[in-house]
């Protein structure tokens, strides 16, 4: 019984193939249509699948959470990075204090100057608290990386640690790195280790190349020294929850501590006339899974709408081609009239035809993965500028694959198993007569293709019509006047 099903298993396919072979430009329409539809919406599902529903990759991301006000009422001072944001004394009595958490970090992106000779160029850093890799579960690769003795007061620059793809690409991926010196500024500084591998950060969408700790603020940033201050809110903290506690308990915990924190935090600088402000404040949790990103503040909601147009898209593909299949099932019903004289069952009509349908999705969706991933980075590029390039983890996970396999599956159903159950209905006396009124060329056929091509020209107008509006408010806004020449400016920014 197994071989036999085998046997008609590799029949039915040898078959289908050879009748796609005898139509290749139908083929080739078909499969160019799919790459098109499928690979367009998992392009923008790959996007939105690494800046919305990829958790970090780091230990048990679910337990992450971000400390932050509950609200700004009176609020004073300055803020130096888009993510929520406390004051240094405010982070050092919660991580001194805290009983909420598991593990307690901080960290804050920061831009680090290295020293090459008489030049100095800018990369991407992080200022960390001494427990921030080992409170996200990174190991190194090479050395070690921070514990809290390396982050204390007075620390100056006492080491730095790099991420992988830094080392691999900036220091040569030197085997012996470690020990050796970054030129900070006017500093030389000691590389304790390599981050392991894969490690970007929190930040989705942005990667860091070097890492100091807090304490070392006031020796790099001779400017200011924010580690003393209560009006510099610049550091992200973050907690892990511990096993077993919801975010409810945490934030009944932190509400309890809020009044000491606020209290012991207080310094000087503090406007006086907000001081009953600031003393109200309370700390919230939040769950940080997936980390923090502008990129996802500022263009989730875009990329579903994307989503959607593409999903239309693939619509009409497949209406399209659904179209092309009853077309194509009329020229061929006689064919199928003589196989049902012989004795085949309607059921292996309809298994052949869709088995001739699958093929067609499979060549389709291969190639719309090949375009996605293509699409994907042309659509990185397009948001990213010289100097500040995105980095997103595009490699395909379980999401991805299953999205693309279930718009394939769906695909199948809407362009091939309706034409099948269409085409073979037919019974072989009235299928023989040409002039049948229900053969393929009858008026029943001609109305439901008919109105194939009603729905493709209604989503259509439906993409057109958007497509203008877009259009239209891009262009109001590239000729909007801005009251000063808006061409050859220059942006410079200084440290």
């Amino acid at each position: 019984m197994l071989f036999r099903s085998v046997e008609i298993f590799l029949r039915d396919l040898w078959y289908a193939v050879r009748t796609l072979a005898r139509s290749p430009g139908f083929a080739l329409i078909a499969v160019l249509t799919l790459a098109l539809g499928i690979g367009a919406n998992t392009a923008i599902f790959q996007l939105l699948d690494a800046v919305r529903l990829r958790n970090l990759p780091v230990r048990n991301p679910n337990e992450l959470t971000i400390v932050h006000l509950a609200d700004l009422p009176g609020w004073r001072g300055s803020r130096t990075t888009a993510y929520p944001a406390l004051n240094n004394p405010l982070w050092e009595y919660i991580r001194d204090h805290q009983h909420v958490f598991s593990q307690v970090m901080a960290w804050s992106p920061t831009a680090v100057g290295l020293t090459e000779g008489d030049q100095e160029r800018l990369v991407p850093g992080l200022w960390v608290s001494g427990d921030f890799f080992n409170a996200l579960g990174v190991r190194p690769a090479l050395g070690r990386l921070f514990t809290s003795a390396d982050d204390r007061p007075g620390c100056g620059a006492a080491g730095a640690v790099v991420s992988y793809a830094f080392w691999q690409s900036q220091l040569h991926g030197d085997p012996q790195i470690v020990g050796q010196t970054l030129n900070i500024g006017r500093h030389a500084v000691p590389i304790l280790g390599v981050t392991a591998p894969g490690f970007t950060g929190p930040e989705i969408g942005r990667s860091f190349d070097v890492a100091v700790p807090i304490c070392s603020q006031a020796t790099y940033w001779t400017e200011g020294n924010w580690l003393n201050s209560s009006t510099d809110w610049w550091l992200t903290v973050m907690g892990r929850l511990k096993p077993g506690d919801s975010l409810s308990t945490a934030n009944a915990a932190l509400q309890s501590l809020s009044p000491a924190a606020f209290e012991a935090s207080l310094r000087k600088d503090y406007p006086t006339e907000n001081i009953r402000d600031y003393l109200r404040f309370r700390l919230v949790a939040d769950s940080a899974s997936g980390g923090v990103s502008w990129l996802r503040d500022m263009y989730e909601s875009p990329l579903w709408m994307l989503l959607g147009l593409a999903g239309f898209v693939l619509l009409i593909a497949c209406a399209n081609l659904a179209n092309l299949m009853l077309a194509r099932g009329s020229a061929r019903v006689r064919e199928f009239a003589v196989r049902l004289s012989l004795g085949a069952t309607q059921g292996r009509l309809i298994w052949q035809l869709l088995w001739e349908s699958l093929l067609i999705v499979l060549l389709g969706t291969v190639s719309g993965l090949v375009l996605a991933r293509v699409l994907s980075k042309a659509l990185i590029a397009l948001l990213s500028n010289q100097g500040d390039s995105l980095t997103l983890n595009l490699h395909p996970d379980w999401r991805v694959l299953g999205f693309t396999a279930l718009l394939a599956a769906l695909t199948v159903l809407l362009f091939g198993l309706f034409p099948a159950f269409r085409t073979t209905r037919l019974a072989p006396s009235e299928a023989m007569k040409s002039n049948s009124p229900r053969s393929g060329a009858g008026q029943e056929s001609n109305r439901l293709r008919r109105g194939l091509v009603i729905v493709q020209v209604a989503l259509s107008l439906v993409l057109v019509a958007g497509a203008v509006l877009f259009v239209r408010t891009l262009t109001n806004l590239l000729t909007v006047d801005a009251g000063f020449r808006q061409d050859n400016v220059l942006i410079a920014q200084f440290d």
